[in-house]
């Protein structure tokens, strides 16, 4: 058999190198690098090339695989970052709601109530003197039958006692009604609420438990003077 030139080995090898050609073929290339130093010299810097251009890629995949795994791990902190922004908003805002919803009720003391009736540029008023921490307060009228009764019921909240700055020698004044005008409606009795609040919500009242769990502060008569549980007094003017 005729010796294979230079020039085929050198077409034949990048086949060889990638072991892609019949054993036939690998033979005869592997007797011709045998004999031929400057074709075994020209595959082993094709090797050599070969192996670089591997490690290369081999690194470039490390590095694109690194930089893909980073991009994720970053992805996910941004990601918890914001939940954990959203929950802290939403645990602060809760808690806000929370303490501004908690009714904390106002409890009856003698010294601290007093209604009186004053003139308020011409027009007759009833007022609450309350004196103690205020958040806000509510007004039912309920008419058992027979009288208009007027319920009231003063209550504050954790939130306002944390920051609302008021002390419990805070002087309040609160207006509830104006009095024999046409267009205002007087009650007959104005009570405190000491008992269950939440009785005051219910569509069949029991008035006279309602009665049993508050305090009579203000009643009215035909002269509109007002009498409370320490007396009857006149009406004042402001």
């Amino acid at each position: 058999m005729d010796k294979i030139n230079c020039n085929v080995i050198g077409d034949l090898l990048p086949l060889y190198a990638d072991d892609v050609v019949s054993e036939d073929t690998k033979r005869l290339v592997e007797e011709h690098l045998a004999e031929c130093g400057e074709c075994r010299e020209r595959y082993q810097e094709m090797k050599r090339e070969i192996n670089e251009d591997i490690r290369l890629k081999a690194a470039e995949a490390e590095r694109s695989a690194l930089v893909a795994a980073k991009k994720k791990i970053r992805k996910k902190r941004i990601i918890t970052a914001i939940l954990s922004c959203i929950i802290g908003v939403i645990v602060i805002a809760a808690t806000v709601y929370i303490l501004n919803n908690i009714r904390i009720p106002v409890a009856y003391e003698k010294d601290r109530f007093k209604l009186s009736v004053r003139e308020l540029d011409g027009v007759e008023c009833l007022y609450l003197d309350y004196t103690g921490r205020v958040y806000t307060y509510d007004q039912w009228e309920v008419f058992d039958g027979e009288k208009l009764i007027w319920y009231l019921d003063i209550y504050t909240t954790p939130w306002s006692n944390l920051f609302d700055g008021e002390k419990d020698n805070t002087r309040h004044e609160l207006l509830l009604t104006t009095i024999g005008r046409s267009d205002s409606t007087t009650p007959d009795e104005v009570r405190y609420i000491e008992g269950d609040i939440l009785q005051m919500y219910e569509p069949s009242r029991d008035y006279d438990k309602m009665a049993e769990d508050s305090v009579l502060l203000w009643e009215r008569n035909d002269g509109l003077q007002f009498k409370t549980e320490s007396g009857t007094g006149e009406k004042k003017s402001q």
